[in-house]
């Protein structure tokens, strides 16, 4: 019995030396995911202690009971004077959008929040979801200091209201394998209630199988192979498992991957490569979910020849809420068997001799705000007043690949265009992209979507038409760009393409990729709006009103296509028409500039200046720099 035990246990330490890829039969992509229900039925203790986590409740329905909300609350965005009052109705959470006017309340726009994202830990957020399409609430309620504020990157002026998309990268992390629309940015049959028993194991489907036909695995001797036992798996895949959502960062996926791709028990750099800017003298910044790279700068991760994981201390089953006072300083001591620690005993006391709370900080994040969140870097401080040096302060570096140490020069590419276009415009990150972008094959397929996305992106549209120009227009639709996929990257190329031409109003060929862009991606809404656009411009007026019309039948709070539904019909002469759909898009924003416009277009048209003008102030008020506005107020000061 001892010897066959030995047996078991040297077979588990090769298959761990091993890089365990071909080892889990659940690696397979042709296994499918069953339901964490299904994992409850025989694992009912640790489905029970995990739905308690945070990663088990990271979304779930907006309702009274899974919300930290007071009963009402009221916030105010003062740049664009629109007040937010939210509500329950009975057991449901609601939202109203509203301005004063001249002491008038008018009421801009209602909705039921479908789901609470965050677990309040930190933070709850608020999604709502319009026929599938989901997109973010302009409210979170930071929970650590019970505040009421909005969600980052809605500040200093970029509130977006309610057209923030939610994509896959983010639901892809906050939660459990949702049913996404391919061909869409943020349409989804079905969305799960939170982060389940598969995102750390593995698909189910081979090991439910498996224990259906009986075929019992004795554990403590053999590893069960058709299911993922993270901590069977070695450090690194470990990391990387948890770093699948616990590394954010600007993420490139590898050609032909998407973020559904990634299973416990893969090399993350199989799939994705994930990006961080690094800068002088900024050792203590970090955003929020940055734990694996935090962990991983540590003495106590290089000391342990990087055998360091996040399953050393954590254990994913058990909310970190509930563990008890002392279980982290105790895996501490689990290493510093022998520790002496050298602080005067007034600091031991004034920390209850916990290890935690003098080498892991509760700190600030750069990306959230009013949230704070334990350092995984471990670290000596040398005082408790030890300034922090800020991001401002500091000189950028470079673009650090943190899972891949040797990534190719397209991802690095990637890495800089999509940090410009989605993170921070700088002009050092486009530098930076020409050095790699002279350092791979611009006439491989991969090659000429990445020379397009940067010429798109430095403004080279002609540049852009050359390079079709040369392939060919009808070589380019057959033959390049054609992948359907969860990506889109196909798609957004064509839609750069069309953007090109469209710009040099060449608007056949740019109604010939926004087209093709469409059929890659037809409920990728923003495409077939600037398709509708590039057909009335050709003028095929009801091509282009079909396409309109099937954006608001996706989406009936899609405004730029009623305004342009508006403005079809006032180029037809059909002004009564034409203003009912102004009215309607300006109900939903009273501050869209293109529909206020358009409005006082057709007001002087038909003579009314009085009612044009108030359109107009109302644009210069908005937006005193909009060209337009400003050039029909000085046309009517010369009438």
């Amino acid at each position: 019995m001892h010897f066959n035990r030995f047996l078991a246990l040297l077979f588990m330490f090769f298959v761990c030396c091993k890089n365990n890829e071909n080892v889990y039969l659940n690696i397979d992509n042709s296994v499918s995911y069953v339901g964490m229900e299904k994992c409850a039925a025989c694992h009912f203790e640790q489905y029970n202690s995990f739905i308690q986590t945070g990663m088990g409740k990271s979304i779930r329905p907006a309702l009274r009971k899974h919300s930290f909300l007071p009963l009402s609350t009221e916030l105010y965005d003062s740049i664009l004077n629109l007040h937010y009052h939210t509500y329950f109705n009975n057991d449901s959470l609601y939202i109203n959008e509203y301005h004063i006017v001249d002491g008038d309340t008018l009421n801009l726009f209602n909705t039921k929040i479908d789901y609470i994202i965050g677990s309040g830990h930190h933070t709850n957020s608020h999604l709502y979801s319009n026929n599938g399409y989901l997109y973010q609430v302009p409210l979170t309620f930071y929970t650590q200091d019970s505040i009421l504020d909005f969600p980052p990157g809605f500040e200093n002026n970029q509130n977006t209201r309610f057209s923030r998309k939610m994509g896959l990268e983010c639901i892809a992390c906050h939660n459990a394998y949702p049913d996404f629309v391919l061909g869409s940015e943020n349409k989804y049959n079905y969305i799960p209630e939170g982060i389940d028993c598969e995102r750390c194991h593995g698909p189910g489907e081979v090991h439910m199988n498996r224990i259906k036909e009986g075929h019992i695995i004795d554990t403590s001797l053999y590893i069960d192979n058709s299911i993922i036992n993270p901590s069977k798996l070695s450090s690194e895949l470990q990391n990387d498992l948890c770093a699948r959502c616990h590394l954010q960062g600007n993420t490139v996926l590898k050609d032909n991957k998407s973020f559904f791709d990634f299973r416990p028990g893969m090399f993350l750099k199989e799939v994705m490569d994930v990006y961080l800017p690094r800068y002088s003298n900024s050792n203590d910044e970090f955003i929020m979910a940055s734990h694996v790279d935090r962990m991983q700068l540590s003495k106590c991760y290089t000391s342990s020849n990087e055998s360091l994981s996040c399953i050393s201390c954590h254990n994913p089953h058990l909310s970190v809420k509930k563990m008890p006072n002392d279980f982290f300083n105790k895996k501490c001591l689990d290493c510093h068997l022998d520790l002496d620690c050298k602080e005067d005993n007034s600091k031991k006391v004034e920390f209850n001799n916990n290890c935690i709370s003098c080498h892991m900080k509760n700190s600030k994040t750069l990306d959230i705000p009013h949230v704070t969140i334990t350092d995984h870097k471990i670290a000596i401080f040398n005082n408790e007043e030890e300034v922090k040096s800020k991001i401002s302060d500091s000189t950028f570096l470079r673009l650090e690949c943190v899972n891949n140490d040797s990534p190719s020069n397209e991802s690095l590419l990637q890495a800089y265009l999509q940090q410009y276009e989605r993170f921070e415009p700088k002009e050092y990150y486009l530098d930076s992209a020409l050095i790699y972008l002279n350092k791979i094959d611009i006439n491989s397929k991969q090659g000429v979507y990445l020379n397009i996305y940067y010429l798109f992106l430095n403004e080279d549209l002609n540049g852009i038409i050359h390079i079709i120009d040369n392939l060919g227009v009808d070589f380019s639709l057959k033959n390049l760009f054609i992948t359907k996929d969860y990506s889109n990257k196909d798609a957004w190329t064509c839609y750069r393409i069309g953007e090109s031409f469209f710009r040099n109003k060449q608007y056949n060929f740019a109604t010939k990729f926004y087209q093709q862009a469409v059929k890659l991606s037809p409920y990728s809404l923003e495409f077939r709006n600037k398709y509708g656009v590039s057909l009335f411009n050709e003028d095929k007026f009801m091509f282009a009103v079909d396409e309109f019309e099937f954006i608001i039948n996706e989406d009936n709070n899609f405004i730029s296509a009623y305004n342009n539904l508006g403005y079809v019909y006032f180029k037809k002469g059909e002004n009564a028409k034409a203003l009912s759909y102004y009215n309607y898009a300006l109900k939903l924003n009273p501050h869209h500039e293109k529909t206020l416009l358009n409005k006082a277009q057709l007001f002087l048209i038909e003579d009314k200046i009085k009612d044009a003008v108030i359109c107009i102030n109302k644009i210069l008020l908005i937006n005193p720099n909009n060209k337009e506005a400003n050039n029909l107020i000085s046309y009517l000061n010369e009438i």
